[in-house]
């Protein structure tokens, strides 16, 4: 009896062997847990919320944030902004640093850089390109880059000269004779001008000439609102006939940040020439005109002030008739005719007039003239005619129109979503600096865009991928700002409604089982085999020793 208890034991320790030498559970089908190495840094440009805006002449901070998406810290980090061309960069260059270094990271940070807008720079969105490139502790580094846009705004008088007055002695230069001028320039802007070359052109063999004197004079700089003389020493030819008669200026200059400008004016000299110094010609000029803004807007009604000089000093002028006209009829009085009458015109004397006019709603968005032909006679009879040019910009009406936007039927809580938005320029004018964006309590990628200009007639759309964190009614709205071809901004906005519902998971269907990997069904009938193998050996050796047992009972029994 005890070897067969000696012997049971000995099967059970085999099949003991065995069940732990072909458990799928252990050995080698126990899962093996992998070290998991550390994860790289991951640093992204941020996307700001609300585009930085920046005044001219002032000195500020661009903050560039930056992000490390990672649980492993960057290291060595570089931010480098790329501001473009020197002669279009919103910024003064030469006056900051254009790379900033950062030891070590996780997180978030604003790496920020010193800047200073220069006083002329113009009003309007600027794009700045933004780098960043970074290593790690483990040796993985990498680089990554962006466009922030910022916004300008300039307040201040841009460089601008004027022909404040001409004097000279006496009331009018007389023939014959060289007489000294001053061209009194006045400096009607917020910034100091500087490299002044006024050039005075015009003269005649015949006429007015210069008297042994440059036609080009200096002047080394300005400050803002400082008037200056220019002064030229003229001849006036003793065959020359009394009257009023012009010359041209032209002023070349800077301002302090070396940008050019152009800037003609005319200089009206009365000469006392050939007869008595009362037979002076009488001219009339239109010497002031206003339309009440800086642009006229297509298709909208205008009040034209008119101003009229009677430049003789000494002659009335009667029976003045004005008519105004426009090429192609873009501009058309209204309840009025196109010309008005001025019976008598004293010396020195001015006569103002308003007329209402309509812009062509078809008309381009470019500057447009007025012609002003002046027909009138002196005391004498004598007829004059002048014509007067009147230039007015025009603008076009902006239409930008949208598309509702459009939302999924279906939102879910922590899912993205992706919302769309089309848009069209429906107008005539060019839509410039068009910028989008989309606000609201949910995650937003990549939701600041700047499209740029739209030209009239085009279309484009905008999309939006935003998560929302929890279930019920979410307001957003999408926000468009953009600016017309004079600098006038507009902005727009595209309110939405997010129903989000709870995320449900997926049912696990009867049919979606898994199948047993056939190598793990090997194993298993390995493993049956082996265990049903011992059991039918012990099985056998049990019954073999009850039947022995059992004979050797009947075998005594027989004795």
């Amino acid at each position: 009896m005890k070897g067969f208890v000696r012997t049971v034991i000995s099967i059970l320790i085999v099949t003991a062997l065995i069940m732990n030498f072909t458990n799928p559970l252990q050995a080698e089908d126990e899962p093996i847990i992998p070290i998991k190495p550390p994860e790289p840094p991951l640093v992204i440009i941020a996307g700001d919320r609300w585009m930085p805006v920046f005044k001219a002449g002032e000195i500020s901070d661009l903050n560039i944030p930056i992000q490390n998406r990672s649980n492993t810290p960057a290291t060595q980090v570089r931010v480098s902004v790329d501001l473009g061309d020197i002669k279009t960069a919103p910024f003064e260059i030469d006056k900051m640093h254009l790379t900033r270094h950062v030891g070590s990271f996780a997180g978030t940070m604003v790496v920020g850089f010193k800047v200073k807008v220069p006083a002329n720079a113009k009003p309007q969105i600027y794009p700045i390109n933004v780098s960043v490139s970074w290593s790690s502790e483990t040796g993985a580094g990498g680089s990554e880059s962006a466009t922030v846009y910022v916004k300008i705004e300039n307040d201040l008088k841009q460089p601008l000269l004027k022909l404040q007055n001409v004097s000279f002695e006496g009331e009018r230069l007389p023939g014959g004779k060289s007489s000294v001028i001053n061209l009194n320039i006045f400096n009607d802007s917020d910034l100091i001008i500087k490299d002044l070359e006024a050039k005075l052109s015009g003269f005649t063999p015949n006429g007015i000439n210069l008297d042994r004197w440059p036609d080009t004079q200096y002047v080394q700089s300005m400050k803002k609102k400082e008037i200056k003389p220019l002064v030229y020493r003229l001849y006036i030819d003793p065959t020359m006939e009394s009257g009023t008669y012009t010359l041209d200026l032209t002023m070349k200059y800077k301002d302090e940040f070396n940008t050019e400008y152009t800037k003609e004016e005319k200089v009206y000299l009365p000469v006392d020439g050939k007869g008595a110094k009362d037979g002076l010609n009488p001219r009339i000029i239109i010497d002031y005109y206003d339309f009440g803004s800086d642009y006229v807007q297509a298709g909208q009604s205008f009040s034209l002030f008119l101003s009229l000089l009677n430049t003789n000093e000494n002659k009335s002028i009667k029976n003045l008739k004005v008519s105004l006209g426009s090429e192609g009829g873009i501009f058309s009085p209204v309840s009025s005719s196109n010309s008005f009458f001025v019976a008598d015109l004293p010396p020195q004397a001015h006569s103002d007039k308003t007329i209402t006019f309509k812009c062509k709603p078809a008309a381009e968005n470019e500057t447009h003239n007025i012609t002003a032909t002046l027909d009138y006679q002196d005391e004498s009879g004598n007829k004059y005619t002048e014509n007067e040019i009147i230039s007015i910009p025009v603008t076009q009406q902006l239409q930008l129109t949208t598309s509702e936007v459009i939302i999924p039927d279906q939102v879910f809580a922590g899912m993205p979503t992706a919302i769309t938005l089309d848009f069209y320029n429906t107008g005539r004018g060019i839509i410039r600096n068009l910028m989008i964006a989309t606000r609201g309590d949910f995650e937003i990628q990549n939701g600041d865009i700047y499209i740029g200009n739209l030209e009239a007639g085009k279309k484009d759309y905008y999309d939006v991928t935003v998560i929302p964190s929890q279930e019920g009614k979410i307001d957003g709205v999408i926000c468009l700002e953009y600016d017309d071809e004079i600098g006038g901004h507009y902005q727009m906005e595209k309110p939405f409604t997010l129903n989000v519902l709870a995320t449900q998971e997926p049912p696990m269907e009867p049919g979606n089982i898994e199948p047993m990997p056939e190598e793990k069904k090997i194993k298993n009938w390995m493993i049956a085999a082996a265990v049903g193998v011992v059991l039918l050996v012990a099985t056998g050796l049990i019954i073999r020793r009850i039947r022995k047992k059992r004979r050797e009972v009947e075998f005594d029994e027989e004795i």
